[in-house]
């Protein structure tokens, strides 16, 4: 079916994005990072041996090339189905391999709040210097695209509940789906909040860098969010309209276009080259 082959390069989109073109970045700037910085004149960088890091960059590339090589065989075992098949691909397969593909990011994110657990650990400096860092929402984002997002959201539970003459029933499936953005929503903004607010992690980073993360960060939740909002309108039309084949290619596409606007981002916008790394040098007092 036509749809089937737009689905593979879809869904192929997503393999290589997510499995190994971001890793392949991530990897990347590991390598720049213990290659320019050595522990020897950032000794704050390191609060365990390189090696330890090193060994830590290779799992992390160990574990997306197999996830990459399972994307692969997903395909071939679709495309042999689909030869003998006149059924659509589920739309539940790009979101499972999705989960999968989220694996290794889950385990840096954990290895990540354990590094820099050592790094305020090993902080023996006494006293601190006040955080200088704007804790204004507007000072990060536009007013517009928040009160834009906030309208998508509010669009978005209309949309649902008009199909339905605006009933109310727990049991169907516009509630779940209602709830879901709403749960989503509330975790986006304790997020930002926690940015806003919260104690930073790096207790070197400078103020520079900080609010640099913070803006990148706000800004692809609220972006993320009106993403969301649009895509559960379409794919709710797409089911009006009896053009369900083509969910599994919106869903892939949805979940690539998210990692691009979150992880993306994050990459694009935090360049090595623009951060102070004399912050972790032994001589330089801190911020």
């Amino acid at each position: 079916m036509l749809e089937n082959i737009l689905f593979y390069f879809v869904f192929l989109g997503q393999i290589l994005l997510i499995s190994y073109y971001y890793p392949k970045q991530i990897l990347i700037r590991i390598s720049y990072v213990l290659k320019t910085f050595p522990p020897e004149e950032y000794p704050k960088l390191y609060p365990k041996h390189p090696d330890y890091y090193k060994a830590g960059q290779l799992i992390y590339k160990i574990i997306n090339f197999i996830i990459l090589a399972i994307g692969l065989i997903v395909i071939v075992v679709i495309g042999v189905w689909d030869n003998s098949s006149v059924g659509k691909v589920s739309e539940a397969i790009p979101i499972a391999y999705f989960f999968l593909q989220m694996i290794p990011l889950l385990l840096m994110e954990i290895s990540g709040f354990a590094y820099f657990k050592m790094m305020r650990k090993a902080d023996m400096r006494t006293t601190r210097k006040a955080n200088l860092q704007p804790r204004n929402l507007f000072d990060y984002v536009s007013s517009v695209a928040v009160s834009f997002a906030f309208i998508l959201i509010v669009a978005c539970i209309a949309f649902f509940y008009s199909l339905y003459g605006f009933s109310f029933d727990f049991e169907n499936k516009t509630f779940v789906i209602v709830l879901s953005l709403v749960f989503s929503n509330l975790i986006f903004a304790g997020i930002i909040f926690w940015n806003l607010y919260g104690k930073k992690l790096d207790p070197h980073q400078a103020v520079e860098d900080r609010m640099r993360q913070v803006e990148v960060t706000i800004k692809s939740l609220v972006y993320m969010s009106i993403v969301a909002s649009i895509f559960l309108i379409a794919i709710k039309a797409i089911d009006e309209f009896n053009l369900d084949y083509y969910e599994p290619v919106l869903m892939s596409f949805y979940l690539q276009f998210i990692m691009f606007i979150g992880l993306g981002s994050l990459l694009r916008n935090q360049r090595l080259e623009d951060m102070n790394f004399d912050v972790y040098k032994k001589d330089v007092q801190n911020n």
